[in-house]
């Protein structure tokens, strides 16, 4: 009898020191192999534990928000240097410096 109740403590033990590991499974954290491995390695010591889940519960919505703020704000950027270099050709072009280009006009270029 005390060999069962020693390994139901010890299988309660293991599964209080994984949660952080259980969690960013049951969440299917991209970084779920990172954060066992702190939870595993470092866990042991009340700081690696609660990083690790901290980092497990911390939703994975603002990564793919950072993400896409980047990428709109790279896409911006092109369309601005595409309007300031035909804006700089055509102002060019009027003071005789180049030759006069037809241009077809594109989104980008407005």
């Amino acid at each position: 009898m005390s060999q069962i109740l020693e390994g139901i403590t010890v299988l309660g033990v293991l599964t209080l020191y994984l949660i952080p590991s259980i969690e960013a499974d049951a969440r299917k954290s991209r970084d779920a192999q990172a954060i066992t491995l702190v939870n595993v390695l470092l866990g042991w010591t009340v700081i690696g534990w609660i990083a690790a889940f901290m980092w497990a519960r911390r939703p994975e919505v603002e990564k793919r928000m950072a993400r896409l703020v980047r990428r709109t704000q790279r896409a911006e950027a092109r369309g601005t240097i595409a309007r300031i270099v035909a804006h700089a050709e055509h102002r060019a072009a009027l003071q005789g410096r180049l030759p006069v280009r037809r241009r077809v006009l594109t989104d980008a270029v407005l």
